[in-house]
């Protein structure tokens, strides 16, 4: 006996699709709206939120962690960094216990620009989701999750799907 809920139709589908396009779309206007005002593009947004998640998991995140994580040359990575310390945005420090391992920390002056961006999407969001049971959370971390996976498979490179062009 199947368990799950019946399928929703098709057009529900679609409109889970499209909002899902136009939520990237209103994000990225965001953050090129707010990160902007701080000299700040995207990927380097992008870079410092892959280096604050790594910090707060208690993790060192190197320069080819973070190069794979954006798909940056490595070069390209090298130059990031260098503009990321040049605004005192991060640091390169070198492990204590591998001297040859170079780690990349955030500063506070990031945080604080990473709070001044973020700050009030996190809030309307916080706002959104209050909205939500317990239980309704749960399902919508499972689907972002899994969208999450999925695009993250998706964007590795590998053979062309059936049908693609």
């Amino acid at each position: 006996m199947n368990t799950r809920d019946p399928q929703p139709p098709a057009d529900l589908d679609e409109a889970i699709i499209e909002r899902l396009r136009e939520f990237t779309t209103a994000m990225d206007h965001y953050i090129d709206a707010h990160g902007g005002r701080h000299g700040l593009h995207r990927t380097d947004l992008n870079a410092l939120g892959h280096v604050m998640d790594a910090n707060r998991r208690g993790e060192d995140l190197g320069p080819g962690e973070l190069a794979a994580a954006l798909n940056l040359s490595a070069p390209a990575t090298s130059a990031l960094l260098a503009r990321l310390e040049g605004v005192g945005h991060v640091q390169r420090r070198h492990s204590a216990t591998d001297r040859r391992r170079v780690s990349i920390e955030m500063t506070a002056e990031a945080m604080q620009v990473g709070r001044a961006v973020f700050a009030p999407i996190g809030g309307a969001i916080r706002e959104v989701v209050a909205g939500f049971t317990p239980s309704e959370r749960e399902v919508v971390l499972r689907f972002l999750s899994e969208i999450v996976d999925r695009t993250t498979v998706a964007s590795q490179p590998g053979p062309e799907a059936p049908g693609g062009g």
